[in-house]
């Protein structure tokens, strides 16, 4: 199977570079993520969220249901548009042969140009291991049995912040922890729309402390903080940091670098170390975006 262009990702980004490769009259492969499939978009959540909150009906189960819904309908929308541009969906483990060659479960998918944008996933918060239980991470959100009464946020960035107004507009009690020392700190002096939110909805930011570790007591969790205080919540939901989506892909016999984090090692115009393979979206390494910076 060889192509003009291979797209590797499953998410809005990878769909948008495949969707305007194939309008230029190129062919091409999308070879969607498995691993990255319970990646669920905010927008979809707070839409699923406003939902419940008009309906009356504020439970996990009709949560779950509804961004079934919300992300069942995208997905048949996104699949008749690549299909109407010919653009050929492959399913599957995959990994690099070499920087022209992807092996995609029983498949040798080659191509002219390959574009990552495979995406981040969240990372551990030290030893503290995600359990299914009561310490989640954004991906796994979804699989709290039930609403509960209280949530510990640990980290205030983008997803921190979004996930916890969503939860709060459900009625969860929502404490925030984050090691920035005062929102100028954590949003570079510009408040952002979920900040506003936050504050609006009794959100409770406690800054300048971080979790060192976590403990389960009965059926909730205690935070231990660096302060020595501890906060205790139903569930733990930890965004403290994103890693690349990359670690089975075998970017070394593709000749790409990642950094520590796992994220694609780029120069400003997205161009990694192989010439024919460039990244986009949040893989992207912070070494890339600072050039970037740095040439606007």
């Amino acid at each position: 199977m060889k192509f003009d262009q291979i797209v590797i990702g499953n998410g809005s980004e990878a769909i948008n570079a495949a969707r305007q490769a194939a309008r230029a009259g190129q062919r091409v492969a999308l070879v969607s993520d498995p691993a990255g499939a319970n990646s669920i978009d905010n927008a979809v959540l707070r839409r699923a969220a406003e939902c419940l909150v008009r309906s009356g009906t504020v439970t996990m189960a009709a949560l779950r249901r509804e961004v079934a819904r919300e992300v069942d309908a995208q997905q048949a929308a996104d699949d008749a548009e690549l299909d109407s541009l010919g653009v050929v969906v492959l399913h599957g483990d995959h990994r690099f042969v070499d920087a022209n060659t992807v092996f995609v479960a029983d498949e040798v998918v080659e191509g002219n140009s390959i574009v990552l944008a495979c995406g981040t996933k969240s990372a551990q918060l030290g030893q503290s291991p995600f359990n299914g239980r009561n310490v989640f991470s954004v991906e796994d959100f979804l699989k709290l049995d039930e609403l509960p009464q209280s949530m510990l946020v640990v980290g205030a960035g983008r997803r921190g912040l979004d996930h916890a107004v969503v939860l709060a507009m459900l009625g969860v009690e929502v404490t925030i922890v984050d090691e920035h020392f005062s929102l100028f700190d954590l949003c570079g002096g510009l408040m952002g729309a979920s900040l506003f939110e936050a504050q609006a909805l009794d959100i409770v930011l406690r800054l300048g402390d971080e979790v060192i570790g976590l403990e389960e007591k009965s059926h909730q969790v205690a935070a231990r903080l660096a302060s020595g205080r501890a906060l205790v919540a139903d569930a733990v939901l930890i965004c403290t940091g994103r890693v690349g989506r990359t670690d089975s892909l075998d970017l070394e016999s593709a000749g790409v670098g990642v950094d520590e984090h796992g994220r694609v090692w780029c120069d400003a115009q997205g161009r990694t170390w192989a010439p024919n393979i460039t990244a986009i979206g949040d893989v992207v390494g912070f070494r890339a975006s600072r050039t970037l910076a740095m040439t606007l």
